[in-house]
């Protein structure tokens, strides 16, 4: 394994897990990438049941994941992936967003898997079916012995927060129909090194995955991965569909094509790596030169966004003790940890008491949307920027859609 992203190291509990977890810990957060099969990971990993038992984030808060989500059901009924009769099982479901879908779209039969017990009650009790525990290959079992094998098996955004993969792909193989389709959408590793995706490097996220590790993966256990698609959410994403070894699905061109562009950008010989890094100290020296003139105008130094990912780069970019307030308009924690403190979070409608400054938009996807939703305080003067991938100025006005 090869340390290619040395990063600062971050608390233990995120924001995604509760003000009644804060603790003092802190862990490495260190991106490493195995020399034999180019996977990118994390070597430090948390307990899952300290980080997912009592998660606090929903699927429904992300702006534009529940319309993604949407046009990708419609993509399986149109190439007869999803059926009337259908039998969908989501791995890592969190509110049954996608199965709710699911069904809308025509699936029969649904069952999600997520180890937040309140969520999975919660989605149970709105008619998503959800069994509220970690997926393991027991529970693979129990599932195939009682529910049967289903005809899609859908994971998104969940397999880079599991540690052990081969248990978690062959359980997948194992409540898969011998005709069904395994989908997988997660973080593409390639884009968030070529687009500068910093804030999704935290301790949730164990792997960053890339086409040819994630073919090894699978082959391990009996899959076969036939199509890789780069697709938007998370800022810039991709998505797996794999089969039983042998099944009726040809593989398609793309898993060659996007295998081959990887060894051209330098992902497994370590050339992307350096840029990404002196991007990272070079971005961090220039927000805090921006914070540090808005004190200097106002005495106060705010940004937007509590996720976190926005709280990784407080640590990443050391802003913590440049920030005065954080400002989120569905904040799921009153304050951000630092190494300087607790910094406040307020919600988007006090920004209103702040006189006009700029201010570093973390959740930088949702710059336009942000600034759109502040006009009183962009009048007013106040600016907003993005933190990543560059720091260009939003006022709102732009016709840009914000990415999930």
């Amino acid at each position: 394994m090869n340390k290619v992203v040395p990063l600062a190291a971050l608390p233990v509990a995120s924001p995604n897990v509760g003000q009644s977890t804060l603790v003092e810990d802190v862990a490495p957060a260190d991106c490493w990438q195995c020399e034999d099969c180019g996977h990118l990971q994390l070597a430090t990993i948390v307990d899952p049941a300290f980080q997912y038992r009592n998660f606090q984030y929903e699927t429904g808060i992300s702006l534009g994941l529940r319309e993604h989500f949407g046009r990708f059901m419609g993509e399986l009924v149109e190439r007869g992936d999803l059926k009337d009769d259908s039998f969908v099982i989501d791995i890592g479901s969190n509110d049954g967003s996608l199965l709710q879908l699911a069904k809308d779209h025509g699936g029969s039969k649904v069952l999600g898997i997520d180890p937040a017990e309140r969520i999975a009650r919660d989605a149970t009790a709105r008619g998503v079916p959800t069994i509220g525990d970690f997926f393991t290959p027991d529970l693979a079992d129990t599932i195939a012995a009682e529910h049967g094998r289903a005809d899609v098996v859908i994971s998104n955004n969940t397999v880079a927060n599991i540690d052990d993969l081969h248990s978690l792909f062959g359980g997948m193989r194992t409540v898969l129909a011998d005709d069904g389709i395994v989908v997988v959408e997660t973080q593409y590793g390639l884009d968030m090194i070529e687009r500068m995706l910093l804030d999704v490097i935290y301790h949730e996220h164990v792997s960053y995955f890339a086409t040819r590790p994630m073919q090894t993966f699978f082959e391990a256990v009996g899959l076969e991965l036939i199509r890789a698609e780069r697709i938007a959410p998370k800022g810039g994403s991709i998505r797996f569909i794999a089969q039983k070894k042998g099944g009726p699905r040809s593989v398609d061109a793309s898993v060659v094509e996007l295998i081959v562009e990887e060894e051209k950008a330098g992902f497994y010989d370590g050339r992307m790596f350096d840029t990404f890094n002196k991007r990272i100290a070079d971005t961090g020296a220039e927000i805090r030169k921006r914070l540090e003139a808005s004190r200097e105008q106002t005495a106060r130094g705010l940004v937007f966004g509590a996720s976190v990912g926005c709280a990784a780069l407080i640590h990443y970019f050391e802003l913590g003790d440049l920030i005065d307030a954080v400002f989120d308009d569905t904040p799921l924690t009153n304050v951000i940890r630092s190494t300087h403190g607790d910094i406040p979070v307020l919600t988007g409608a006090q920004l209103k008491n702040e006189m006009p400054c700029d201010v570093g938009v973390l959740a930088w996807r949702y710059t336009t949307a942000i600034a759109s939703g502040q006009q009183d305080f962009v009048a007013a003067g106040g600016r907003f920027y993005r933190a990543l991938p560059d720091l260009a100025y939003r006022d709102g006005t732009e016709d840009e859609k914000p990415m999930a």
